[in-house]
């Protein structure tokens, strides 16, 4: 699918569950260093498109937070970049900018493309491949919105513990547009489980 159809659908299952998100190109230098993240190709289709802006999506304990293209260059502090001086982080992968948190945890796109899920204060950066490319990854968040809706938040049994169940309920219809390869990484994303 391609970038506009994706984030389009993100942009529709977002207002069908009360979450607005508007689209914004970048400008100015954002659009230098959208090049620099999202490569060339992508960047000119983000930039006659426009990209999420200010979105917050709700998120299994707290919201998903997708930087808009005018703040992705200061958003790198503190995980690419020292955030007091702006010296290069140790042990980032110089390769990964991020592009959203969840709880400080940052999702991050590759030089390859392929989008990433590492966790803060583990002592290293561990990188864990959640989908293989942008429009995937706004489709899988597309397809949670969708389901967190049509659930009404209905995911944990009594133990507060998420059912077998419900975990091959969000496999078929959410992961299942995820490479195989990817589904069980992007199944626990979801859920908040690495």
């Amino acid at each position: 699918m391609s970038y506009p159809e994706a984030v389009d659908a993100l942009v529709r299952s977002a207002a069908a569950s009360g979450v607005e998100i508007s689209l914004k190109p970048p400008q100015g230098e954002s659009t230098t260093f959208c090049e620099q993240v999202f490569g060339r190709p992508l960047a000119a289709a983000i930039a006659a498109h426009g990209y999420p802006h200010d979105a917050e999506l709700p998120w299994i304990v707290e919201d998903l937070y997708l930087y808009g293209p005018d703040e992705l260059s200061d958003r790198q502090a503190g995980y690419r970049s020292d955030a007091g001086e702006g010296r290069p982080s140790a042990g980032w992968d110089a390769t990964q900018f991020v592009i959203a948190d969840w709880a400080a945890n940052p999702v991050t796109i590759a030089q390859d493309g392929v989008i990433h899920y590492a966790r803060h204060g583990t002592g290293a950066w561990m990188y864990t491949r959640i989908v293989s490319d942008l429009p995937t990854f706004f489709l899988l968040l597309a397809a949670w919105l969708d389901y967190m809706r049509d659930k009404a938040g209905a995911l944990y049994d009594d133990n507060f513990e998420i059912p077998d169940a419900i975990r091959a309920d969000i496999r078929s219809k959410v992961v299942s547009m995820v490479d195989e390869a990817d589904q069980d990484a992007a199944c626990r994303f979801l859920l908040g489980e690495f």
